[in-house]
C-alpha cells in the first residue's frame, strides 16, 4: 500500500492541502475544531510528514555534520580505525541525540558543492590542517561551522581543542625532571595543525632551556592505521636511537609511542633504565606495554562534547567564546619513571 500523502489527508478531510499543511504543522489561521479534526484523520490514515521536506520548510535538518579529516592518498576511511576518532564520533553522537539532534560523518570533500548534497544545519571540522580544502568548501556554504582542534588559517572562528602547547611543555617539563637532558620530538610528516603546533612548542620550550632541539619527522605510511603509524615510528627510532641514543624520546602522534618501545627492545636499550619515553596523546594500547608508557589523558569525549554544545549554540543564534580549551590530565607511568644505578 501506498504511503498516505497530504492530498491523501486533505481529499477525506474536504479541506485544501494548504490546509492541511498549516494544520499539521501549527502554523496559519486555522479553526482549533478544523485543526483537530484534520490531525485525526491523519493519525487514522497513518500519514507521517516526510522529514526531508519538512526541513526543507522550515529551513533546518535538526542534524549536525561531523567531517573527519584525512591525508591526501590515503583511503577516506582509514580515519576511522584510531580508536580516538571512534572516541570522538560516539561522544559527538550521544551529545547531538541528547540534543534531539542526529550526526552525519562527512567523508573528506574539496568543494562546496559535494557538501551541499549532504543534509546539516552545521558543521564539526576534526583537526583542520593548513592547505586544507573542506576550509575553502565550508566558507562557500555560509553555515556555522566549529573546528574540534585549531584552525590556523582563521576560516573558522570557533575552535575546541587542548592547549598543544600547554601539553608538549607539560611532557617535556616532566622527563626533564626524571632526568632527561637530550629528548628527541618523534612527529608525524604530515598536514595536521596539532602535530605543527606540537613542534612548535617543542622547539620553544628547547629554546627556554638553551638545549639543541632535535625533532625528527615520521613519513606517513601507504595506509593509515595504529598499526602501520607503529611500524612507522619504529622504524624512525631505529635510526635516531641505533647510533647515539638519546636520553628519552617524546612521541607526538598515536601509536608512535608502542611503535619507539619495540625499537628500543630490537637494540637491547632498557625502557625507563636505559630511555625515557612518553607520547603526546594516551590510548589503550600504552596502557598494557612493558613497560606502560607515560601519556596525557586529552579526554576526546569531552572535546567532541564541546564541540556539539558549541555548534548547537551557534544555531541558536548564542555567542559562545571563540577559541574553548578542553581539560587534559598528564598520566605518568612506569616508562618514564626516574632511572636507578
Amino acid at each position: 500500500m501506498a504511503k498516505p500523502t497530504l492530498r491523501d489527508v486533505a481529499t477525506v478531510a474536504g479541506v485544501s492541502v494548504g490546509t492541511v499543511s498549516y494544520a499539521l504543522n501549527g502554523k496559519g489561521r486555522v479553526d482549533p475544531d478544523t485543526r483537530e479534526r484534520i490531525r485525526r484523520i491523519a493519525a487514522e490514515l497513518g500519514y507521517s510528514a516526510d522529514p526531508v521536506a519538512r526541513g526543507l520548510r522550515s529551513g533546518r535538518t535538526a542534524t549536525l555534520g561531523m567531517a573527519l579529516g584525512t591525508v591526501v592518498g590515503q583511503r577516506r576511511d582509514d580515519i576511522l580505525s584510531f580508536e580516538w576518532y571512534g572516541r570522538v564520533t560516539t561522544a559527538a553522537a550521544q551529545a547531538a541525540f541528547e540534543a534531539e539532534h542526529g550526526l552525519l560523518l562527512v567523508p573528506a570533500v574539496h568543494d562546496a558543492g559535494q557538501l551541499r548534497r549532504m543534509a546539516f544545519d552545521g558543521l564539526i571540522v576534526v583537526e583542520p590542517g593548513e592547505g586544507d580544502p573542506r576550509l575553502a568548501a565550508i566558507a562557500g556554504l555560509g553555515i556555522p561551522a566549529v573546528a574540534l582542534g585549531r584552525d590556523s588559517t582563521g576560516r573558522i572562528a570557533h575552535q575546541v581543542a587542548p592547549d598543544t602547547d600547554a601539553v608538549v611543555a607539560g611532557l617535556l617539563d616532566h622527563l626533564a625532571a626524571q632526568g632527561a637532558t637530550r629528548i628527541v620530538a618523534l612527529a608525524p610528516d604530515m598536514p595536521w595543525e596539532w602535530a605543527e603546533r606540537s613542534i612548535i612548542a617543542y622547539r620553544r620550550w628547547c629554546a627556554t632551556r638553551g638545549v639543541q632541539p632535535d625533532a625528527v619527522r615520521v613519513p606517513p605510511p601507504a595506509q593509515l592505521s595504529a598499526c602501520t603509524m607503529s611500524e612507522s615510528a619504529r622504524t624512525a627510532a631505529l635510526a635516531v636511537l641505533r647510533d647515539d641514543p638519546p636520553d628519552a624520546i617524546l612521541a607526538l602522534c598515536l601509536g608512535f609511542g608502542v611503535g619507539v618501545l619495540a625499537a628500543a627492545r630490537e637494540l637491547g636499550l632498557r625502557v625507563p633504565h636505559d630511555l625515557l619515553l612518553a607520547q603526546d596523546s594516551d590510548e589503550p594500547a600504552l596502557h598494557t606495554t612493558d613497560p606502560p608508557i607515560t601519556a596525557v589523558d586529552l579526554f576526546p569525549e569531552s572535546q567532541a562534547r564541546t564541540a556539539v554544545t558549541t555548534l548547537l549554540e551557534l544555531l541558536r543564534g548564542a555567542h559562545p567564546a571563540s577559541e574553548l580549551n578542553t581539560p587534559t590530565e598528564l598520566r605518568a607511568r612506569a616508562s618514564s619513571q626516574q632511572r636507578h644505578g
